[in-house]
């Protein structure tokens, strides 16, 4: 039997990770990841990484009818995130958060919905590690993150859940 492509995926990004927080996140992704389907969101005990509660974010997928793409509600986020945000995120769509970044910063936000619009497309996790490519409430060096999906069934992506990291940040 084949393992799931996402396995890989999280494979690669053990050797790219930078960050404790990015590399403990992969770690517990890859120990509750099931050989040939996705992971749901009972598997996540949210007790066995209390050190990585600041940093993770949870969002149910909310699928529209074609054309439209799936929304993004965003069901939990830790305060490093809600710090670094210019704007509010808890029970807010990612589609609006995107929205007020811009209004607020003048830059677009869309990467944060591009994402996971990509990991539901795909199945498979992303990682990101570079500068910022959104604005947010304080300047970093450098943003690392990464988005895993999650499918209560093991195949249909009803969440995802990341978790971020601000390199330069004060810890």
């Amino acid at each position: 039997m084949a393992s799931h492509p996402n396995i890989a995926a999280i494979d690669d990004f053990l050797i790219r990770s930078r960050s404790n927080v990015v590399t403990d996140f992969l770690h517990y992704m890859r120990r509750i990841h099931p050989a040939d389907s996705l992971p749901a969101r009972q598997d996540i005990d949210m007790t066995a990484m209390p050190h990585l509660l600041p940093n993770i974010v949870l969002v149910q997928v909310e699928r529209a009818a074609p054309p439209q793409p799936a929304r993004f509600f965003v069901r939990v986020a830790g305060e490093v995130i809600l710090e670094a945000a210019l704007s509010p995120m808890m029970n807010r769509y990612i589609d609006e958060i995107v929205a007020t970044n811009a209004r607020l910063s003048g830059q677009p936000a869309s990467v944060i919905q591009d994402v996971r619009q990509q990991v539901l497309q795909t199945g498979i996790s992303y990682y990101w590690y570079g500068p910022p490519r959104m604005k947010f409430r304080h300047d970093y060096a450098d943003l690392e993150y990464v988005h895993c999906p999650l499918a209560d069934d093991g195949v249909t992506i009803d969440r995802i859940i990341s978790v971020f990291y601000y390199h330069g940040a004060t810890d």
